[in-house]
């Protein structure tokens, strides 16, 4: 979307109107004395963070006369999720303050909430000097919950001029176009201010929960944001703003504070943040660790191999072969095995808590293959007892003929639910015959 507006230089800010007011230029690191301690404390990834993706340090969010105090709590919230940790706010309603001489309260969070009525402001209620110095409320704090550090820190503003002073470029959010300016998606302006926080110091600035911004508020943008919703454009029974269309509608304040806020991270991490989520590097499995884990697999795999101590003992020319059975040669299915589970553990990254479980199954099923003490003959381990004990009930048909090898299958399917090779098939027969012999 092209743009008609002109741009400054990030040391001014010039009023649509055409006034051009000089600014002192914030450096990009993020001032903040209040919370210069929180953010080594309560919040040490701030730093790491704005290092790695220094233009989020120069995005700002302004909240202009919110009203509820969980709205903006929540907002703090998400900002956090996503990078933003530059908040102000704009003579804020009565109720997002701690003041303990206020009124009982009349003006709710929501936009369906107050119709007719106009915002409060604590600049009214309370003096300009109170609305700037009151702490937050608790409700604010504690929807915040770890990003109260952001929530105390954040500069109070007796004017949205005031809050933009240092900003080069200033976006508004908005429910509805607005002639003369431009209009955009959010995913379309996240990529905007991508570009514009390379440059200077730029700002989202949001409405009041019920009336938006004011005509004074949206002088100072040089765009403006909407966020389309589902819906057929119907008014909602408990106010006369939309809750849903095909065009830009309006949403909870702190639910576009996400919205964006979470567009902005993406727009401006780019590849850093799209694909797959992977767990920490040094919590994957590396490439010996996969090449130990598929021995120790194959070994599994290869105990319980049935009936090996047989194997040129001659016992398949007992059996009679069917017509189609393929003879497959033990050596040659051992390569195949262990070729599919090398592409197994390479298809994705693995977690090495997940490998464990592996690495568990597979030391289980060599150690008890070890053992001798369920097995009637030598060479017969816990499987191989198992199978010829299920085959020497089955070897015989009523004619006296030895079975094939297919009915063998078929029966060892059924009622051990395994499979076996033709080799294995066969020595257990051989086995099952001789015993009962």
């Amino acid at each position: 979307m092209s743009f008609t507006t002109s741009f400054v230089a990030p040391a001014t800010l010039t009023h649509p109107r055409g006034v051009t007011r000089a600014s002192t230029h914030r450096n990009k690191k993020r001032k903040a004395p209040r919370a210069a301690a929180g953010k080594t404390d309560a919040a040490p990834w701030v730093d790491g963070v704005q290092e790695d993706l220094p233009a989020l340090s120069n995005v700002r969010f302004v909240m202009c006369n919110p009203q509820g105090p969980a709205n903006v709590g929540a907002a703090a919230r998400v900002m956090q999720n996503f990078g933003v940790y530059d908040l102000k706010l704009v003579d804020v309603g009565p109720f997002v303050l701690s003041a303990s001489n206020r009124a009982e309260r009349g003006t709710l969070d929501e936009a369906s909430e107050g119709e007719g009525r106009p915002p409060e402001r604590a600049s009214t209620v309370l003096g300009d000097e109170a609305a700037r110095t009151t702490p937050l409320s608790d409700e604010a704090m504690r929807y915040a919950c770890a990003a109260d550090w952001l929530l105390a820190d954040a500069e109070r503003c007796q004017t949205s001029e005031e809050a933009l002073k240092d900003c080069s470029f200033v976006l508004a959010t908005t429910a509805r176009p607005r002639s003369g300016t431009p209009l955009m998606t959010a995913r379309e302006a996240a990529e905007r201010i991508a570009e514009e926080a390379k440059r200077g110091k730029v700002a989202v600035m949001f409405g009041n929960e019920r009336t938006g911004l004011t005509n004074e508020e949206l002088s100072w943008a040089h765009a403006a944001v909407a966020i389309p919703t589902a819906g057929t454009g119907k008014l909602c029974r408990r106010s006369l703003k939309y809750t849903g269309g095909t065009g830009p509608t309006s949403l909870n304040l702190s639910h576009a504070v996400g919205i964006l806020a979470y567009e902005i991270f993406m727009a401006i991490s780019g590849d850093d943040a799209r694909g797959e989520i992977l767990p920490e590097k040094q919590k994957l499995l590396t490439v010996d660790e996969k090449v130990t884990l598929k021995n120790e697999i194959m070994s599994a795999r290869r105990a319980l191999d049935v009936l090996t101590s047989d194997v040129e003992s001659g016992a398949s020319s007992l059996v009679e072969k069917d017509a189609g059975d393929a003879q497959d040669d033990d050596g040659e299915l051992s390569q195949r095995e262990e070729k599919a589970f090398e592409r197994i553990l390479a298809a994705a990254p693995m977690h090495r808590s997940d490998a464990a479980a592996l690495f568990q199954l597979s030391r289980r099923v060599s150690a008890m293959a070890k053992g001798r003490v369920v097995a009637p003959c030598d060479g017969e381990n816990l499987l191989d007892a198992t199978v010829v004990e299920s085959l020497r009930r089955f070897t015989i048909d009523g004619d006296g003929k030895i079975v094939t090898v297919r009915a063998a299958r078929n029966h060892l399917r059924a009622e051990l639910g395994v499979s076996l090779t033709n080799r294995e098939i066969e020595r257990a027969i051989a086995r099952a015959s001789a015993t009962e012999t």
